[in-house]
């Protein structure tokens, strides 16, 4: 069982990464499970999916599962029947869930929903030849909240431009912070000059691969087509296999 957790700046690229790794993973004969924790929800679109119902709106589940006396969380609430009963289904076979958000402003506390999301990633059964993606906030919202404590591996989205870059430092000490010790780099939008070299080299963590800049995802998101069905595949394959090296599966 390997569970993956894809974070990264706004617009670099995260949604895309889970996506064609989700179909390559479903593609090897893996039992993918992918949830959207981003509160843009993009990522069942970009996998073929229709609408899912976001896991925020289950509001009696929640309370029923999570909520304790005294406005206290359940550590162990029950989650193994939530990936059948809220998730869909792409035609590559892979389970889609997502988290949701908070609709209006003011509506309080998001902790119990990551409570509940928390308890999903420690607890849900997993047989051997399982993988669990995470598309994760922008920037480093659900770090702060640990939500992505307990993955095998985070998955850092960057592209070659400084503030990015900032990102990805705030990123390796929050993943520090809450025990997650494997952190792996994808560069996105890469085109090839000194100044994104010399970046490229002041990563600290193993570069899983470099996705060069194309039309062609551009081209998926305006008409709304999954990505992996008109990109050039080459570097996702990279990176997978180079993430099942760092998590020891191959």
């Amino acid at each position: 069982m390997v569970k993956i957790a894809v974070s990264g700046k706004g617009g670099v690229g995260k949604t895309t990464l889970t996506a064609v790794l989700a179909h390559l993973f479903a593609r090897d004969g893996y039992n993918v499970t992918a949830i959207d924790a981003d509160s843009a929800i993009n990522l069942p679109s970009a996998l073929g999916v229709g609408h899912v119902k976001p896991l925020s709106e289950l509001k009696d589940v929640i309370d029923e599962r999570v909520r304790g006396p005294m406005g206290t969380y359940k550590l162990n609430p029950k989650v193994d029947d939530i990936f059948e009963d809220y998730s869909e289904r792409n035609e590559d076979g892979v389970r889609v869930l997502v988290l949701g958000t908070i609709e209006k402003g003011g509506d309080g506390c998001f902790c119990p929903e990551n409570a509940f999301l928390r308890a999903i990633l420690r607890h849900a059964i997993f047989r051997e030849k399982d993988v669990l993606l995470l598309d994760m906030e922008a920037g480093i919202e659900h770090l702060g909240r640990g939500t992505a404590k307990g993955v095998d591996l985070l998955v850092a989205v960057v592209e070659p431009g400084m503030r990015s870059f900032e990102t990805l430092e705030r990123i390796e000490k929050l993943a520090k912070d809450i025990g997650i010790e494997r952190v792996g780099v994808v560069v996105n939008k890469y085109i090839e000059n000194s100044r994104a070299k010399g970046l490229i080299e002041r990563v600290d963590h193993p570069v899983l691969g470099i996705i060069p800049y194309s039309q062609d995802f551009v081209r998926a998101d305006l008409e709304n087509i999954p990505p992996y069905k008109v990109v050039n595949l080459r570097p996702f394959v990279e990176i997978k296999n180079n993430l099942l090296k760092m998590v020891g599966e191959v």
